[in-house]
């Protein structure tokens, strides 16, 4: 297929983007396309599968200027926003990237992940408890945003107080595309936050405790220590992960259930059939849109010659509505098994999250079915995210329900 001229960016593309996706896809999933300074556009499952798998040819380093001459350009689109910093662990490979992860793993197991349910349930219970006897409020600004980011801050060591600051952050930064007044307004307050979590590493390494930052500042890696630097460059990945993708998961799951009555009441009856659901949610809905990569070499890729020092623009949610991977792809298909979906990604660096993710979705959901199953969401005030490349979610869910009694304790338990 001849080259594209397509800039991701324009609301012209943004709004019909997985049309688009299908379109290239079923003429030739692995495309060039000369906007940017040039990149493959991946959107088929196989291809995608391929890029992922293969960390070494594809790789996720963001390192401009690198001693092999190629500028490795990370995972965060094309453009990137000068003020964006390195994304700690999504951004590095090699040993390094190796070592982290053996660091982190044990945090983010699903065994930690089940010992620290309850906790999500009393957070979970006690946002709920504040809208609950009124009738309304909104499924996201009330419920779906704070819940994960108090999970997230207090795994890190950080004041919970402040969630609302770093969840309308990221909220933000994911919900307009990168080119938009809107993204280039938020990111004039990335400076500082860097700033403050830079401070909160460095006054771990003096106090340590029982946390993240803690972990990260004492962790010994093969090449040594992180840095200050690099301990906040992972520590803006894990906060920007954990509080924006859960949100945007159970915020679109939210209002598929609230739009499709008759999938709600299945799981209204069954709870036990949430957790094949929530991968269902994950496929769809595919919360990290797509992300990017550098090849470090000359490679064949679907019949394309991709050079070394190309950059590539992969979109897992293109490859997760593949037809020639999924039955009806279109469809939510609550009890779709088996379902190979990329929402995490795979290989080297899948999400170091998904067992917590799934898990909080899970409880998030539960509580929202069990509790005011019949909730109406205002059509009105529902305000999903700007299209764009990078991140699916919703903003406002504004919605009303049968008022119910409080279940959990009048003092907050975070």
């Amino acid at each position: 297929m001849d080259p594209i001229e397509l800039d991701p960016h324009t609301p012209e593309f943004l709004e019909r983007r997985l049309d688009r996706y299908a379109e290239l896809r079923s003429e030739c999933p692995v495309v060039w396309n000369t906007a940017h300074g040039g990149f493959w556009l991946v959107t088929g499952y196989d291809e995608v599968l391929t890029v992922a798998r293969d960390n070494d040819t594809f790789m996720h380093q963001y390192r401009p200027g690198a001693p092999d001459g190629v500028d490795y350009e990370g995972i965060i689109g094309y453009p990137r926003h000068p003020d964006v910093p390195a994304q700690g662990v999504s951004e590095v490979d090699g040993p390094d990237h190796q070592d982290l992860r053996r660091a982190l793993n044990p945090v983010f197991s699903p065994a930690a992940v089940e010992a620290s349910r309850q906790e999500m349930v009393a957070v979970a219970t006690w946002f709920l408890d504040q809208i609950v006897a009124s009738g309304s409020g909104d499924l996201v600004l009330d419920f779906a945003s704070p819940v994960p980011a108090i999970l997230t801050l207090r795994m890190m060591g950080l004041p919970v107080d402040n969630w609302r600051y770093y969840a309308e952050f990221f909220h933000a930064t994911a919900a307009h595309p990168q080119t938009s007044p809107e993204f280039m307004a938020v990111m004039e307050h990335a400076p500082a936050m860097t700033g403050e979590l830079f401070a909160h590493a460095q006054h771990r390494r003096a106090h340590p405790g029982d946390d993240l930052t803690s972990l990260l500042v004492g962790l010994e890696r093969a090449s040594g220590p992180l840095s200050d630097e690099e301990v906040t460059g992972v520590m803006w990945n894990l906060v920007a992960g954990g509080v924006d993708t859960t949100t945007s998961l159970v915020a679109s799951a939210l209002h598929h259930l609230g739009t499709h009555p008759g999938d709600r009441q299945r799981l209204v009856d069954d709870p036990a059939r949430l957790p094949r659901a929530i991968d269902e949610f994950l496929r769809y809905f595919t919360p990290n849109e797509s992300l990017t990569r550098t090849s470090s070499r000359d490679v064949d890729l679907g019949g394309c010659p991709v050079r070394k020092g190309d950059r590539l623009w992969i979109s897992w949610i293109a490859a997760n509505r593949d037809p020639a991977a999924f039955d009806r792809p279109d469809d939510v298909v609550l009890d779709r098994d088996p379902n190979p979906h990329l929402a995490f990604g795979l290989g080297g660096h899948r999400c170091i999250g998904m067992h917590l993710a799934r898990v909080e979705a899970e409880v998030m959901l539960g509580e929202v079915l069990r509790r005011i199953p019949d909730y109406e969401i205002d059509p009105d005030g529902f305000a999903p995210y700007s299209p764009n490349m990078m991140m699916n979610g919703v903003l406002r869910m504004p919605a009303t329900f049968t008022p119910g009694p409080r279940t959990g304790p009048a003092a907050r338990p975070f």
